[in-house]
């Protein structure tokens, strides 16, 4: 069979069986990644030095472009200009782009022809792989967003049936990236309150978004050393799985298949990065997001209402302040209790623990925290726009900020680009990871039981030799991408 005839063959079929077992664009649109290997060389109509789409090459790591269902908008452009300020910032042509995978531009295009990068298809073979071990991490958004592909009401707070609903899909161990929350603002605290005392590289940005980093490290790598070295939740979890975890189990970490189930697409490039494997292996073996898993739950004829479940009990204990970091401000708001009881031995009084000036969708909000004899003035943002001026400020000397957290999605992890969302959707969300917070066993990273353990018996001390080895890392000058 030719080329030409055998995709004919692969498209037909594809189309039989999208249609039979899922239904709805969503999912026919998935089916066309199993051509990738048939399309490549396709590019759209238009010209270089006349681009009316973001030219995504097919080598990018968390986004697919489908030429055939662009209309040549231009939507995607100016998303990514005005919103993340990166198209326009370099010599863009059908086969040049720069990305920094925050999928702004799958958000913004309602014609399915930008997409996060399939990857649920590798994910059900290892899972059918009876030789290997296949092990989930859920990111705290998932579980207020799985429900809108059931007919849930949209913001549910669906933990039990997203945990069910993974063991009938068949992972061997269903873990809470949660966990790893909490990880990092143990790490991301200590580094704030070393940092104060020393007076060093000051403001500390946060580290949990990738394209946030990527950004840094584009256009102002001169600010690097201000970005905490800790590794994102999902970059400590990935660590936590190949070592802690797999030691504790008595499992081979290279039988392990860790993956890290998210809303966020730019996740599935920052797994690729070298500097975060963990003793010599990937630390995250694959990312899916919250459309993916929907996809893959259908597929198999799971129904996410009928599911129960809940997490393995090594890795699956999280703090009220874990939950948070979905949403934008809670990465500053659980770093705050933290610190707050650092420096002080005491937990936060209750406004603190709310810290309302930096909650809510307002792209640039910022407050000052008195802490002991500290005032420390902190600055959140969502999407590059609001970061420049962050950035500028700090360039120049200017900044008065203490602490900056940054995340490239509206809203934070809950307007990610994995999981479709308008600002009342992304809202709710954020309303129920909040309720999420206040009914939790504890609010306080510091007091999660499980974080007391792998302290205790894996880790040593907080920004210790053994936490720097395996959950603080390092990152590097690209300005070279725009040239």
């Amino acid at each position: 069979m030719d080329k030409i005839s055998r995709r004919k063959f692969i498209e037909r079929l594809l189309v039989y069986n999208t249609t039979i077992l899922l239904g709805g664009s969503l999912f026919a649109a998935c089916s066309k990644d199993f051509l990738d290997n048939e399309t490549d060389g396709v590019t759209g109509a238009t010209t270089a030095g006349n681009l009316k789409y973001v030219p995504i090459q097919t080598g990018n790591p968390a986004i697919s472009r489908w030429p055939d269902k662009c209309k040549q908008c231009g939507e995607c452009i100016e998303a990514c200009a005005e919103k993340q300020k990166v198209f326009g910032t370099y010599n863009a042509t059908s086969t040049k782009h720069v990305c920094i995978h925050c999928g702004t531009c799958v958000i913004t295009c309602e014609k399915n022809a930008l997409t996060e990068k399939y990857n649920w298809q590798d994910v059900l073979k290892a899972i059918d792989d009876p030789t290997k071990v296949v092990i989930a991490s859920t990111s705290p958004s998932v579980r207020v967003g799985i429900g809108d592909y059931f007919g849930m009401t949209t913001g549910s707070f669906l933990l039990e049936n997203l945990v069910g609903s993974c063991r009938a899909v068949g992972f061997d161990y269903v873990l809470d990236t949660n966990f790893s929350a909490d990880l990092t603002i143990m790490e991301e605290a200590g580094e704030l309150q070393k940092r104060i005392t020393e007076n060093a590289n000051m403001p500390q940005f946060t580290s949990c978004c990738p394209a946030w980093i990527k950004y840094v490290e584009i256009y102002y790598p001169s600010l690097l050393k201000h970005i905490s070295t800790v590794r994102s939740p999902i970059g400590m979890q990935g660590a936590m799985v190949k070592s802690y975890f797999a030691q504790k189990k008595g499992i081979d970490p290279k039988n392990i298949i860790h993956v890290a189930i998210t809303p966020c697409t730019a996740k599935k490039y920052e797994i690729g990065r070298s500097e975060l494997t963990t003793d010599g292996m990937r630390s995250t073996d694959l990312v899916i997001t919250t459309n993916e898993l929907a996809i893959m739950l259908k597929q198999r004829n799971i129904n996410l209402s009928s599911q129960k479940g809940s997490f393995d009990t090594l890795m699956g204990a999280a703090s009220g302040g874990g939950i948070i970091f979905g949403n934008t401000g809670g990465v500053t708001r659980a770093a705050i209790r933290t610190a707050y009881y650092n420096i002080t031995g005491s937990n936060p009084p209750a406004n603190l623990m709310e810290l309302k000036e930096v909650q809510g969708l307002t792209g640039l909000k910022s407050a000052t925290v008195n802490i002991g004899n500290i005032a420390l003035k902190v600055a959140v943002c969502y999407q590059m726009a609001n970061a420049k001026t962050l950035l500028d400020q700090v360039k120049n000397g200017t900044c008065q900020y203490d602490f900056i957290e940054v995340m490239a999605c509206k809203g934070g992890c809950v307007g990610g680009a994995g999981q479709k969302a308008g600002s009342t959707t992304i809202d709710k969300r954020i309303t129920s990871l909040n309720s999420a917070d206040i009914q939790a066993a504890t609010r306080y990273s510091h007091e999660n039981p499980e974080i007391i353990s792998i302290y205790r018996d894996f880790l040593g001390e907080v920004g210790g030799v053994k936490a720097k080895q395996y959950i603080h890392t390092s990152y590097f000058n690209k300005s070279s991408e725009i040239i």
